[in-house]
Formats: C-alpha cells, structure tokens, sequence
C-alpha cells in the first residue's frame, strides 16, 4: 500500500498524474462491450482524421490524390480507403508529417530500430505517451501487477536504456524515479555466465512482484538457473515477455523455473498498438483506448480469422499522426471472444515480423513452419540466416539429445520437400548472440526485395 502511494506522489511531482487517472478509466473500460468501446474509437478517429487533413501537409496531399475528404473517413471500416504509411515514407516525408501548428502540441521524441537495423524517429505526444503507460500498467494487472509492485527488467535497449549488465548505485538511484516504480534493469545485451550470476544474486535478493523482458532473454536466464541448480528465495507474480514471438519450449522452462505463468505482451509504441495475454491465456487483449489495430490481407482489406498484416493508427498522437502504419508484424484476429469476460477483440495468434520469411527458389516459408520443424530437434537455441536466394545458414545450440548427422540430414530433408535443392550450412555454437536492438531474431532475412520497408 506504502509503494502504491509513493508511485501516485511520484507521478503527480513529475506533473504526469495523467497517467493515474488513464489507468482508472480504463481498469473500468476493459469490461465495456466491444461495440461501445468501437464507437468510443471511431469517434476519436474521426477527430483525428479532421486534424491531420487541416494540419499536417503530408495527409493533405494524400488525402487529395486519392480524392477523399475527412467526412468520408468516419469508422475503422473506412481506413481501407486510405493508402498504407511505410517506414520508408515517414523517412522520405519527415517534415510533411510535422503538424503546421506543432508548437501547441506538448510532445517528446522517440525512436525504434526495426528489423533492418535502421533507426526510425518519430514525435509522440504526451497525452499519448500516457495512455501509453496507463495501458501497460493496465496489461500487467492481468498478472495480478499493482501500482507500485517492484519490477525487474531483462531486455535491452528498446526496453531499457542502460547498457550495463547490472546498473551501478548512481544508476540505481535513477531508477527509483523511472515509472514504473521501482524499477531494476538487467541488460540482455551481456549474459554471460558471470553476469548472469550477479542478474540472479541481485534478483534473489531484491525478490521483485514482477519481471519483464525479452521472451529469449527470460528464457535464457531461467536455462541458467535450472542448468546450475540454483534456488530461488521468492516467487514472483507473474512473468511478462514481449518484443519477440514467444515459442512454446520457452514458456514452458520459465514457468518450470519460476514457478508462476507467463503472460505474453503485444506491443508498438510508435503506432500507438498494445496487446496483452489475461490469466485465460486465448491470446492477446486488443487495447482499444490508444490506437486501432487492424489486421489486412494482401489488399489491404480488413480481416478476420486469417494471418495478415498488422497495421496500427495511433488515436492520440497528434504530435506525428501515422494512420494506417505497417508495424512489420503478421497476426490474426479472432472473431471469437475471451473466455474472462472482457469482450475486446483477441489477437488470436502472433505470427513473428514480415521479416521472419525465408524465400528460396520462389517459395515463401514462415516463422510458424520453422519453428514446427526446428522444434522437431533437441536445439537449444537456432538461428536461420538467409544471405543469398539459394542458401541458408543454420546456427545451432545442440541440447543433449541433439545428434549431428541424423538431425542435419533431417533438417535439409525436410528443406528439399519444401523448396527443393538448397544449399545449407551448419553452424555449432555454444550461445548465440543478440543482434542490433539487442533482440535475439530466429530468422534473419539478408536478401534484397524481402526486407521490411
């Protein structure tokens, strides 16, 4: 109750309490039905659509190429008249996307990395920024978080911006003042063996309520503990992953280990998306109260029930309006509903980035049936890296059970059956590291024309 309290003072001196009213209004909206939170969407996005259209040059001249006036965009249907926004086009239009009347917006500047490692800028306003943060605290609650339980995060710089493995006093001291409270960060980009030994010694001793972070980064701290019979002195609530496709032999060892669930987290801060797993574990709450997230075929039509493009429009950032932004990911929606009694729309399945493809001899595999066929082999770890139209590289961390020439012969067999004669090249390693951001990718797509835009 103590830290609940000093959470709330600790907003309110940093003139974001804001974000604390958010986090009440929508603890009570996630139960409306999902038609009233629909109308409570549209008629923000009429709003923002008469925004843009006014203010920023960028919508103007589209809007007027495809000859569509704001009144013609007045529910989430409607968007499908609209043409995409790519990160090449925010590259290429950066100051066309600057509102005429940006110096009333109160905002902040981010930033993303993508998978092809180049770093997209973009403003985001305040007010979005915190419903951003009321939606996280929100999605945590899921797990049974509170404000002002003790979080502990294993990621890296997408999620975290220290780079050290454990944080220094002066740096502990930082943390106390960066929501959420209180906060103790863990670098991914590091594990070694030494360094995970402190991550454990640290955490075993500070016992946090939660722990996020990449879904690779958690799993390979909880191998760690489980490999070196290490025992833990506390339970956590719940364990939250994000940022990456979680697989189920990962849930499966942190649940193991930690002896609590894990909840999968949804997210895209630059396209103002977020979704979150409940205890009924059906998929992903859609959040309805900063963006609209669509899920579209190779038309860009609105669809359910089958795998497509995720899109996002953010309703509130009026600081860089994207509508209809390509975040990279592919997923389905449901039209079914959860079985807890909220009634938003269920990201029923996250399908990894546009980039977890590999093209070989014209066809296209994904991420899901990779990851079926590389779970078929005692791999601890794998990572399938396409440099040239006929060849891959498959890095491999053997389990136990892994053997070298049945387990080979059955991997390029089963690449023949698919795509015909390819070349492939093994790897053996005893880790394999993070990539760019920080994040570990499984695929890793070098050629040109399948990359993300």
């Amino acid at each position: 109750m103590l830290r609940g309290i000093l959470f709330r003072i600790t907003f309110l001196l940093r003139k974001q309490f804001n974000v604390i009213h958010y986090y009440s209004d929508f603890r009570e909206s996630q139960w409306q039905p999902l038609d009233w939170q629909i109308i409570q969407q549209e008629k923000q996005l009429r709003e923002l659509i008469n925004f843009a259209y006014k203010n920023v040059p960028y919508y103007k001249k589209v809007f007027d190429s495809v000859k569509i006036k704001p009144s013609d965009i007045s529910s989430i249907k409607d968007l499908e008249k609209l043409p995409l926004l790519t990160k090449k086009i925010i590259r290429e239009n950066w100051s066309g996307l600057i509102p005429k009347n940006i110096d009333k917006i109160k905002y902040m500047h981010g930033s993303t990395g993508g998978s092809t490692g180049e770093t997209l800028k973009y403003r985001k306003s305040l007010k979005d920024a915190a419903r951003g943060l009321a939606l996280l605290y929100r999605g945590w609650g899921y797990g049974g978080y509170k404000l002002g339980d003790k979080v502990a995060i294993i990621a890296g710089s997408s999620l975290i911006p220290s780079a050290e493995p454990v944080p220094n006093t002066k740096e502990r001291i930082k943390e106390f003042f960066t929501p959420p409270l209180p906060l103790r960060r863990y670098s991914s980009y590091e594990m070694s063996e030494d360094n995970l030994f402190r991550y454990f010694h640290d955490i075993n001793k500070w016992k946090p309520d939660i722990i996020r972070g990449y879904a690779s980064s958690i799993y390979l701290f909880a191998k760690f503990i489980k490999n070196n019979n290490l025992e833990l002195n506390f339970r956590p609530k719940a364990i939250f992953t994000t940022a990456e496709v979680l697989f189920d032999r990962q849930r499966k060892m942190i649940e193991q280990v930690f002896g609590v669930k894990v909840f999968d987290t949804y997210g895209v801060n630059d396209g103002g998306i977020s979704a979150y797993e409940c205890d009924a574990h059906n998929g992903f709450h859609v959040d309805t109260e900063r963006g609209i997230l669509e899920v579209v075929n190779e038309k860009n039509k609105q669809i359910t029930d089958k795998q497509g493009r995720i899109l996002a429009t953010s309703l509130f950032n009026y600081a860089m309006p994207f509508i209809r932004y390509v975040t990279g990911d592919l997923g389905i929606i449901s039209s079914s509903q959860c079985s807890c009694g909220r009634k938003s729309s269920l990201l029923k399945e996250l399908s990894g980035r546009i980039t977890d493809f590999l093209k070989l001899n014209g066809v296209i595999i994904g991420s899901p049936v990779l990851t079926v066929l590389m779970g078929k082999v005692d791999a601890e770890q794998y990572q399938i890296i396409q440099e040239s139209p006929g060849s891959v590289t498959i890095k491999i961390v053997p389990g136990v059970n892994y053997n070298k020439k049945r387990d080979e012969d059955f991997i390029k067999e089963s690449f023949v059956s698919h795509v015909g004669k390819v070349g492939i090249k093994f790897e053996y390693l005893s880790a394999i590291p993070a990539q760019g951001d920080r994040k570990y990718k499984f695929i890793i797509n070098k050629v040109k024309g399948v990359r993300e835009v």
